[in-house]
Order: structure tokens, then sequence, then C-alpha cells
């Protein structure tokens, strides 16, 4: 790019150079408007393309998929299985009688799942509340299990985060929120559900603002870096936020056909004039 402008600052000395302004035809403004247009169009692929420093056939040894800590607002789908169905339904919140849903759906997991409080609890019906505030899945788990334990002999305790999604703004085809059915994901996974980047993304300018502990913090990462399969945005965590930000001349870049057409038309339009007042 750098030697196309150089070039293009060469063209139009020498045509200033070697004509005058009744020579300078129609012709030479055809060809300084179109070395503009490449100049303008021209795009670093190094800022466009994905892990430009990777080497081939060399491992990267990828982090461990982060463990969730539960936070405030978070919504688990909890079950407890034993041998007496009578007592599961003081757990089971789609064999409760009280729930107006005969089966537990993504839809309807806001509504009957169980939220964790301000305080840091979920409440199981029957039960009452169980602190479970920044443990992991697990964590949580082990301690549903011994709340249940008391209820019944031996029963199995399954917990699940319902509302794992993360959210993708900016140069990208398909932006928006997107809600996770699987234990982690990485941010090529999130890149690919959004359709991938647009013509305008600049992969070198990337944000992330994660939440940990109820507090959020801005990331900013390279996705041209072979690096980031190492780092600890490789995986994304619930809630996270992504920002992909464009490039630097994309107000221009969008429309620069028919910005330069526009204007090729009316110097061409204004010399001609020009040109016939000064006979």
């Amino acid at each position: 790019m750098k030697i196309l402008k150089k070039n293009f600052r060469k063209l139009i000395y020498y045509i200033c150079k070697n004509h005058s302004y009744k020579t300078f035809s129609m012709k030479n403004i055809i060809k300084i408007f179109i070395v503009l247009i490449l100049v303008q169009s021209c795009t670093p692929m190094k800022k466009i393309t994905y892990l430009n420093n990777s080497e081939s056939g060399k491992w990267d040894i990828s982090p461990i998929p982060p463990k969730h800590q539960l936070e405030i607002g978070d919504v688990l789908m909890v079950k407890v299985i034993s041998r007496n169905e009578e007592l599961n339904n003081l757990f089971n919140i789609e064999n409760n009688t009280n729930s107006a849903n005969e089966k537990l759906t993504s839809a309807n997991l806001y509504l009957n799942g169980f939220t964790i409080s301000q305080d840091g609890t979920i409440d199981i019906p029957n039960v009452g509340k169980v602190y479970i505030l920044n443990q992991t899945i697990d964590e949580a788990k082990e301690t549903i299990l011994k709340v249940a334990n008391d209820y019944l002999i031996n029963p199995f305790v399954i917990v699940k985060l319902a509302n794992f999604e993360f959210t993708i703004l900016g140069e990208v085809n398909l932006p928006g929120k997107y809600p996770i059915y699987k234990e982690s994901i990485t941010i090529y996974d999130a890149i690919a559900m959004a359709g991938d980047i647009n013509d305008f993304a600049d992969l070198k300018k990337v944000k992330i603002i994660r939440s940990n502990k109820n507090n959020k913090k801005t990331y900013n990462i390279d996705l041209t870096q072979a690096n980031i399969m190492t780092s600890d945005f490789f995986y994304l965590k619930n809630n996270d936020l992504i920002y992909i930000q464009p490039l630097k001349y994309k107000g221009f870049r969008k429309s620069q056909s028919q910005t330069l057409l526009s204007v090729l038309t009316t110097v061409a339009i204004l010399f001609n004039v020009y040109l016939k007042a000064t006979e």
C-alpha cells in the first residue's frame, strides 16, 4: 500500500509537470481517480486475516476451558434423581405442581429455573435457600447434593448453567446475542456463529468486556496473532461481550465507489466549463 501511494504521488507530479491546464485532458483526470480508488480500497491483509504468525505443523497448547464461577442473576437447571418419585418433586421444577410448564425448555428456563438472588442463593421449593455464589458448577452440585442427602437416599444431582450466552457487535455479518448449549465455546466459534467478519473489520482491534465476580472489565485482543490460542480469551465466558472495531477508513470505503464517481463527474463538468470560459 505504501508503494502504491508513493507511485500515486509520482503520477500526480508527472501529470502536473508535463501538462498545462488546457492540455490536462479528461483522460488524465480519469487516471488520477482510478489510482485514488486503488489506494483507498487497499487494506493490509494482516488486519483482516486470522493467525498471521502461526507456524504450519506446530502444536499450540490451548488453555483448559474455564470453569464458570456463578454470579448474581445466573439461572441454573437443577435436577435431583432418586428412587422415590414423590420426594423428587421437592427439587425438580418440571415435576412441581406449581409449575405451569409440563416440559423444561430454553424459553421458560428464566421463569422456572433457579435464579441466583442478590444474596447469592437459590430458593429450592420446600427446601429453602442454598448459598452457591462464586462457586463453580461442580461445587454448586456438591452443595445441593448435601442438601438433597437430608431428604433422599443416595440422590443423584444434575446442575447446568441455563443462561450461558455471549453478545457480539461491530463488524460481523450477524451481530447479536447467542445462547450456548454446551460447556465451552472459543472466540472463533463465536465469530463463525455471527456469520464471520465483514469487509470492514479490523481483527487487530477487538474488545472483550468480561464479568468477573459481578465486576466488568474491558480487554483489548488481537485476533491476527497466533498467541490468542494460548491466552485466557481463546475460550469465552458467560455473558462475554465481543466488539470488533472497524478499519480506520470504513466511512469512506463503504461508499467510495459512489462518492468517487460523483466527484469525478462534478470535476469533469467544472473543468470543461472552466476551459470554455478561458478560450
